[in-house]
């Protein structure tokens, strides 16, 4: 519960975002997307699943452990990113997201990694 906790300051100034991802999720179930925006979020997916810093991957990620010298820890039972704490299903909805390494990125700006995707233009 403590690790949702951490999330709310980093959440309240991003709540519209939010409730925009959470439509957008709702609207992918039931295919009420634009066909361009389905196959966006579909892809950020494929993206986070393989992504070495997503949580189930950066528990045992040697990418992770070299960046920041330990493996990931969580107790969370949601896949999310290790970097910001998003919900990965959620964070690839908000067509208005960028990859959650901005968060690394701005918080490490030595130590600057590439996105794996960016805010959705269409």
């Amino acid at each position: 519960m403590s690790e949702y906790l951490k999330l709310i300051p980093k959440a309240i100034p991003n709540a519209t975002e939010i409730v925009s991802a959470l439509k957008n999720e709702v609207y992918l179930k039931y295919d009420k997307l634009p066909e361009d925006q389905k196959n966006e979020i579909l892809r950020r997916r494929v993206i986070c699943s393989t992504c070495p810093f997503m949580s189930k991957n950066a528990i045992t990620s040697q990418e992770y452990k070299n960046l920041t010298g330990q493996h990931y820890s969580t107790k969370r039972t949601d896949e999310h990113c290790s970097f910001c704490g998003c919900n990965t299903k959620t964070r690839t909805s908000g067509l208005s997201a960028k990859c959650g390494i901005s968060t690394w990125n701005e918080d490490n700006p030595t130590k600057q990694l590439s996105l794996k995707w960016t805010k959705y233009e269409n």
